[in-house]
């Protein structure tokens, strides 16, 4: 079966849908190694991938990243199986094989991937799969924003929230407009969680799957349990569906955030429906002013990164897993740039 990505932002409300669609009977959606997310920029300087060398470093070191995954997986992914399995040799395909492998253990027939990222790499998805679906899943970008604020997994100041919100909504928005619908939707966080059985059955639909009660159910599922325990940033994904988690925003940002954000990203706010709280024209005019850097963004940012840090390395319990696992991504980096690959 052609798998299925969910693409988008992250804290867009991604990983309640992995859990909902995850607890279908057909569909296996592990959390996200984020795979393409940490090895694509290093891809190149593994050298020629012809080379069994280069290529069979390529697949250990990322199949011993997704050991390491914070989220642990129930499966450690069998090296010579990806080297014997991969279609091509490049590291879009040493995931999908790493995938296959998640899928097989589950004993589903479809896999799906929430790593939001790979609204980077639809194209080439589209070579190797030309029938996968896309969910473009979509929360209101100030909510975004409030969320990140929290999370250790983002950017944190509002300005760097919106600038990444703004590009990921207009690259959603142009597949939008480029796959035909029975290929991509648009799915709406604000939709699912004010009539979650309604909008389920419209995705199962739009998935080619039968709906199943139990995808309502998703809480009280194993997965959902070990998701909620391991972080704080993941604690709602193990509560039911948050029916007025909405416009958070206009309690928890300041209205110059407020404004901030509106000025970078009204284009996208308006396309996807979301009712600005200043006057477009005012907006259009701020524009080119409010999108400069300032240091004052910088020093904020560097702030709330280490509130949030601190925060989590107290409540959450995969703490050692996540520094453990970002070690070894800092160790791969060095090496790739010191080590010359085979020629």
């Amino acid at each position: 079966m052609n798998p299925i990505f969910i693409i988008g932002t992250e804290r867009s409300g991604t990983n309640l849908l992995r859990l909902m669609l995850h607890a279908h009977s057909a569909i296996a959606v592990p959390h996200p190694p984020h795979i393409m997310k940490l090895f694509g920029p290093l891809e190149p300087r593994y050298g020629n991938l012809a080379d069994d060398r280069n290529f069979q470093r390529l697949i250990a070191d990322v199949c011993r990243m997704v050991d390491l995954h914070t989220y642990s997986w129930e499966l450690k992914p069998d090296r010579d199986m990806v080297l014997r399995d991969v279609r091509e040799r490049n590291l879009l395909n040493v995931y999908f094989e790493v995938y296959n492998q998640y899928l097989a253990y589950s004993g589903k027939r479809r896999w799906a991937c929430k790593s939001t990222f790979m609204i980077e790499h639809i194209a080439e998805i589209l070579r190797y799969y030309p029938d996968a679906r896309f969910i473009f899943m979509v929360r209101d970008g100030r909510d975004v924003a409030v969320s990140a604020k929290k999370s250790i997994f983002n950017h944190f100041h509002v300005y760097y929230s919106a600038l990444r919100w703004q590009r990921e909504q207009r690259l959603g928005l142009s597949w939008l407009a480029k796959l035909p619908l029975e290929q991509i939707t648009l799915l709406k966080y604000e939709d699912l969680i004010a009539d979650p059985a309604a909008v389920t059955r419209q995705l199962c639909t739009f998935l080619g799957e039968g709906f199943e009660e139990g995808m309502l159910e998703y809480h009280r599922s194993s997965e959902a349990k070990k998701s909620g325990r391991l972080s704080i940033s993941w604690e709602n994904t193990s509560k039911p569906v948050m029916a007025g988690n909405a416009e958070k925003f206009r309690r928890f940002l300041a209205e110059p955030e407020i404004l901030l954000f509106e000025a970078i990203a009204f284009e996208e706010l308006g396309e996807l429906g979301y009712p600005l709280t200043h006057p477009l024209l005012g907006l259009s005019g701020l524009h080119s002013n409010l999108i400069q850097e300032k240091l004052n963004y910088r020093i904020t940012e560097f702030l709330l990164k280490l509130k949030a840090e601190t925060n989590h390395l107290i409540k959450d319990k995969n703490s050692v897993a996540r520094l453990r696992k970002n070690f070894y991504m800092t160790s791969i980096r060095l090496l790739r740039k010191l080590t010359k690959p085979h020629a």
